[in-house]
């Protein structure tokens, strides 16, 4: 009989940490967009782009040390691990989802929702850190010399 409950505590724990990594994963993908999108648009300055002699000497925006484009790739992997963390999800709540087509019934917990918001508001004010941050303008060859 103990068995059983260590094999549901187990069962229980990977599920949270799964949901709890797609929960975190999703919040990243929308921060690292809306970054990309509105604080460091298009035009911010590409590392290698085209130009005259003088485009050495335009600026570069970065948030964190990371230009637009480097946050552009951190949102392409960030939107994969998403993908796999919720086919991943999906799987574990297989059961529970034909239960719920067929018109069966559960049961919820207040527990479970407010440890949720406490998640929310973390994971909200971690993703909200790069807006607060300075950007840095960097020249273009400065930047490419670091590099």
């Amino acid at each position: 009989m103990a068995s059983k409950a260590c094999h549901g505590w187990k069962r229980l724990t990977v599920t949270f940490a799964v949901d709890v990594l797609a929960f975190v994963f999703f919040v990243l993908l929308v921060a690292t967009g809306l970054l990309t999108r509105y604080a460091l648009p298009p035009g911010s300055g590409s590392l290698h782009g085209m130009g005259g002699p003088s485009a050495g000497e335009r600026p570069i925006t970065l948030i964190w040390g990371l230009t637009r484009h480097e946050w552009g790739d951190l949102h392409f992997y960030v939107a994969a691990a998403l993908m796999g963390v919720l086919a991943l999800h999906l799987f574990q709540h297989w059961r529970w989802i034909v239960a719920r087509v067929r018109g069966q019934s559960g049961r919820g917990s207040g527990w479970h929702a407010a440890l949720g918001i406490v998640g929310l508001v973390a994971i909200l004010g971690i993703a909200a850190a790069p807006f607060l941050s300075p950007k840095e303008q960097v020249p273009r060859k400065e930047l490419q010399e670091r590099r």
